[in-house]
Order: C-alpha cells, then sequence, then structure tokens
C-alpha cells in the first residue's frame, strides 16, 4: 500500500534550501529585490539573555507557553509574528551536513539581506539573522573550510546579521570562529533525553562539551540546549521530569556564570497538555535563571 511520505522539518528545509541553491545566484541577487531589500525595516538584533527554543510547536496556539523566550532557532516562525511578538526568528541554514555543498557562496550569501527578505514574494522585513544546523562531522570532506569561509565573507558584507550556530564537539575552526567574531552565540546539543538512542549523550558528556568552550574563553557566546522536551519516555523507559531539569538547569548556572542562557529542543510530537506543562515549565526556569528584558 502506498504510504505518504513524512518527512522532519529539518530535512523539508534543506530539501527546500538545496533546491534553491541549485537555482543559481540570478534567480535570489537581482538587482530589483536589491533595491527593495533597502527599503525594508530590519527585525531586531537579539541580545542576552537568549532564551532559544528550537522549533516552539505550539507558539501559534499559545504564545504564553513561551512567555520568556527570546529566539527561535529553527526556522520554525514566521519572523513577522516573532517581531509582533517581540522575539527573534532566525532562518534555518545547513551546517557541516550539508549533502550538496560546492564552495562557500550558500553560507555567504545565507547572512545577506536579500536572503533574509521574509517573505520572498512581497517581502514586508529583513529578518535579524541565521541559525547553522549544525556543527557535527561533514558529509563532505570540504564543508569545514567552505562554511568558515562562507560565514567569514558573509560577516563582512552584512556586519549587523545574528549568527548563531548549533554544535556537538567543537574543532579548531569552531573556535576560531567564535574568536574572530564571526558567531554570535553557540548552542551546544547536550540531548540527555531523546526518543533516539543515537541522538543521546550523558549529562557528563554535555558538560564536557561546554567545557570546551569555557576553557577556549568563549562561554560569554555559549548557551547550553536541553532535549528533547517530549512528554514520551526515552528508549530506556524514562520520562523528562521537571526536578530534573530545575536541577540541572541551576547546576549550568552554578558551573558556567558567564553563559547567557538557555535552549531547548522541542521534539515533533503531538500537541498534549502533559508536553505543553513541560514547555510551560521550561520555559519559566529559563526566565527564573537567565532573567532580563530584551532591549
Amino acid at each position: 500500500m502506498f504510504k505518504p511520505l513524512s518527512i522532519s522539518r529539518r530535512e523539508w528545509l534543506g530539501t527546500a534550501l538545496a533546491a534553491t541553491a541549485l537555482l543559481g545566484p540570478s534567480s535570489i541577487a537581482t538587482e530589483a529585490i536589491a533595491k527593495e531589500a533597502a527599503q525594508l525595516p530590519k527585525a531586531k538584533r537579539p541580545k542576552p539573555p537568549y532564551r532559544v527554543w528550537f522549533q516552539p510547536r505550539q507558539f501559534e496556539r499559545d504564545m504564553d507557553l513561551y512567555r520568556n523566550m527570546t529566539i527561535d532557532a529553527s526556522g520554525w516562525l514566521d519572523p513577522r509574528l516573532a517581531e509582533l511578538a517581540g522575539k527573534t526568528a532566525l532562518a534555518w541554514v545547513y551546517g557541516l551536513q550539508h549533502p550538496y555543498a560546492t564552495g562557500s557562496e550558500y553560507w555567504r550569501d545565507a547572512c545577506s539581506e536579500r536572503a533574509r527578505l521574509y517573505p520572498q514574494q512581497d517581502s514586508k522585513l529583513i529578518g535579524a539573522g541565521i541559525a547553522i544546523d549544525e556543527w557535527v562531522p561533514p558529509k563532505l570532506p570540504m564543508n569545514e573550510p567552505w562554511l568558515a569561509e562562507g560565514l567569514r565573507a558573509g560577516r563582512k558584507e552584512n556586519p549587523d546579521v545574528f549568527i548563531a550556530l548549533w554544535t556537538t564537539d567543537p574543532t579548531k575552526t569552531l573556535l576560531e570562529l567564535g574568536h574572530d567574531g564571526t558567531l554570535d552565540l553557540i548552542i551546544v546539543e547536550g540531548y540527555t533525553h531523546s526518543v533516539r538512542p543515537e541522538l543521546s549523550t550523558s549529562w557528563e558528556g554535555a558538560l564536557r562539551r561546554c567545557d570546551q568552550f569555557a576553557e577556549a574563553d568563549l562561554m560569554d557566546k555559549t548557551i547550553f540546549s536541553f532535549g528533547h522536551i517530549t512528554d514520551r519516555p526515552n528508549n530506556r523507559g524514562e520520562r523528562l521530569k521537571p526536578a530534573w531539569l530545575a536541577k540541572h538547569a541551576d547546576e549550568l548556572k552554578k558551573r558556567y556564570p558567564a553563559m547567557p542562557g538557555v535552549a531547548f529542543f522541542q521534539s515533533e510530537d503531538p500537541d498534549t497538555p502533559e508536553l505543553r506543562e513541560l514547555v510551560r515549565f521550561c520555559d519559566r526556569i529559563s526566565g527564573e535563571l537567565w532573567p532580563g528584558e530584551r532591549k
């Protein structure tokens, strides 16, 4: 029997962006679009504290669940809606797992104002920036130098662009991008709870990742991401408990006092009362431990 194709949001965004890239620069980089961008308002650039979510799925139905969120770093939200709510929506961009890259241009162009127009047709707003997903073992051998070169060129051409990057373990190149000002925010993937065992890490392993950025003196632009935020049990049958989240968020605050915020990777699970309460709790502790209003 034929079954409908089911893909994740990451897969859908990656496919769409790859198709756009294959069309070539002439489809985007036109003089008319550049002139249009010069007349449009720009989304506000985020400032600390950074309280970040990846795919805040219930935001459109109940914004109060994400009262303390400052950034959607997943491309989930319409930047216009986020701007009206006093938050920032960053555009999703391939990281080292890009399967079709042919050079640095993809990442350079992603930083441009024309790429950040929203919507691309009948544009109303220039988005604040991009979220690179993600710094992992590269899909192609040259992806790491291409990504670094592209982001540096994009930063030079667009000094106001906000660049966030999701990462597992850093490499020398990533640390250099943090030190030279290319990256504004580094989000450490500390996924201790996952329904997919291959995505899980231990709490000790997650802290080890953070320690590498602390040792590199980059903690002022590095935050930790809890995940996955789900009401489903993980592969060991364990459920994510508010008490566990509160205890370990407090440990982060004490262990890394310079850390300017926190992040949460929300699952793709159906909307349930239990999931909503978990999201609400994560949002609450983010505001309590990393207080401050967006300016």
